[in-house]
């Protein structure tokens, strides 16, 4: 099987942008309520 490296990118962007996304909300409301 042939990974097509521009596929292979564009999945991890896929994944990996809303859990970064996700991860930096999550820490801002966490220090918002630690105050």
């Amino acid at each position: 099987m042939q990974v097509n490296d521009l596929g292979f990118i564009a999945t991890i962007l896929f994944v990996l942008v809303p859990t970064v996304f996700l991860l930096i909300l999550y820490i801002q409301t966490r220090e918002e309520t630690e105050g």
